[in-house]
């Protein structure tokens, strides 16, 4: 194999990711460590709502990860319409909160995952590689605060006692 079919082979398999947050120093720290990595690739960062929106519309999107609380607007919101744009688009919710309502919301918007920033940088490229491989990711912390309750997979909702919460 050619260096140039080599290389185009290898940019095949890079992984393009959207990063979604209203501070600029979380988007680009969360970029510098996410770039470090050989396969995966911060293609776009965005503010807000309309950003995230033009990023999905312009750029080959393969995750989103998006903060919970923006400026003028919710990661739900976000999350709702980049999905009605990208249907297949995989996305990881972060958020200062572990309250389970914001994590019921975030897998109910078609949120695949769910990390706290406190856990972020320990734990990002994990949640990422899990969520690209067709997993659901939500950490262990977060999962030992809610023993009762758990992701359903195949689905983006969480279940309590087998009941929807």
């Amino acid at each position: 194999m050619s260096k140039k079919e080599n290389s185009t082979v290898l940019a095949a398999e890079i992984k393009r990711i959207l990063i979604v947050d209203d501070h600029p120093i979380i988007c680009d720290g969360l970029a510098q460590l996410i770039n470090l990595e050989a396969d995966l690739e911060v293609r776009a960062k965005a503010g807000n709502f309309a950003g995230a929106v033009k990023a999905v519309k312009t750029q080959q999107i393969d995750l989103a990860i998006v903060d919970m609380l923006l400026k003028k607007e919710t990661g739900i919101q976000v999350i709702k319409k980049i999905k009605t744009l990208r249907p297949n688009l995989i996305v990881l919710m972060f958020s200062m909160s572990d309250e389970l309502e914001y994590i019921k919301q975030a897998f109910d918007a078609g949120a695949r995952g769910y990390i706290t920033k406190d856990e972020l940088s320990e734990k990002i490229i994990d949640a990422i590689r899990q969520l690209l491989g067709g997993g659901i990711y939500i950490s262990k912390k977060l999962a030992k605060k809610f023993p009762k309750h758990k992701i359903k997979k195949g689905t983006n909702s969480v279940k309590k006692n087998n009941e929807e919460v």
